[in-house]
């Protein structure tokens, strides 16, 4: 894929899960915590998708892993969760988001290194 492409996506794909993520939605109710809903594993895919986009990106630029790209993804999955709970939007901060977020980011890094390990030029 063209790198100039793929960073557009992956903006993209970044940017509109950050906005998905701080649309107001009226008379949500307060969450519990719980780990296993649905809504957890659609947190863990999306931030596994990005996390390996992500990777994927800084691997086209370098044959080495970039931590930063994932300082990326980890600060925008912790400043979304930060804005839901302190903006007026009617959402909530969950601890459980966070953790099911980190839970894809930890499941993409693996991913993405082990791709990378495996499709390195000697």
């Amino acid at each position: 894929m063209d790198k100039a492409l793929l960073k557009k996506l992956t903006i993209l794909y970044t940017l509109s899960i950050f906005l998905v993520s701080i649309i107001p939605i009226p008379k949500l109710p307060f969450p519990e915590f719980a780990l296993f809903e649905w809504d957890k594993f659609f947190h863990l895919f999306t931030y596994l998708i990005m996390t390996i986009t992500w990777i994927w990106l800084g691997f086209l630029e370098t044959s080495r892993f970039r931590w930063n790209y994932v300082k990326i993804v980890i600060f925008i999955a912790i400043i979304t969760e930060f804005f839901q709970g302190f903006l007026p939007i009617g959402r909530y901060f969950e601890i459980a988001d966070i953790i099911a977020n980190m839970t894809g980011i930890l499941i993409g890094i693996f991913l993405g290194k082990s791709f990378i390990l495996k499709n390195k030029q000697p």
